[in-house]
């Protein structure tokens, strides 16, 4: 006879691999030389977690992005042309990339730290255009109970 602590860690187990396999990518789009901001919204609970902004795409080069860890909440940290801010009372951490390349086009991962459990992450694509920089503006995404991306 199995126990429920037993069942426990499949069952959470499977449930993180669900929430992984249904999560969205947000698309967003920034222009040679601006500086650009994203905020990604998390969970309560997580809030004291280290959280992290990465570059997934292949470029190496010297000055690019590539990834950046927060450890304290309401703190900054950064690297290069990409800071981070962790805003522990709205939940949300800001990634800001200053003067932006066409390197800097790719896929990137923000994400918290879960010890035991896959990290909870959102996925964005940035894509960099030559058009000239415009006022900047800071999207902020948030999935609502229905699994719904929503911009505001």
């Amino acid at each position: 006879m199995l126990t429920l602590k037993w069942h426990l860690p499949a069952v959470l187990g499977i449930l993180a691999l669900w929430l992984m396999e249904n999560s969205l990518a947000v698309n967003i789009t920034g222009s040679v030389g601006s500086n650009f901001s994203v905020s990604c919204s998390y969970p309560e609970t997580y809030q004291n977690n280290s959280k992290y902004f990465c570059q997934m795409s292949g470029s190496f080069a010297p000055g690019a992005l590539r990834c950046v860890h927060i450890t304290q909440p309401e703190t900054r940290s950064g690297r290069g042309r990409l800071a981070l801010l962790d805003d522990t009372s709205a939940h949300v951490l800001t990634a800001n990339i200053s003067t932006l390349a066409p390197e800097d086009s790719g896929k990137y991962w923000c994400g918290v730290d879960i010890a035991l459990l896959p990290d909870f992450t959102s996925e964005i694509w940035i894509t960099v255009t030559k058009e000239q920089p415009q006022e900047q503006t800071t999207d902020r995404f948030t999935e609502d109970p229905a699994g719904e991306i929503m911009k505001y």
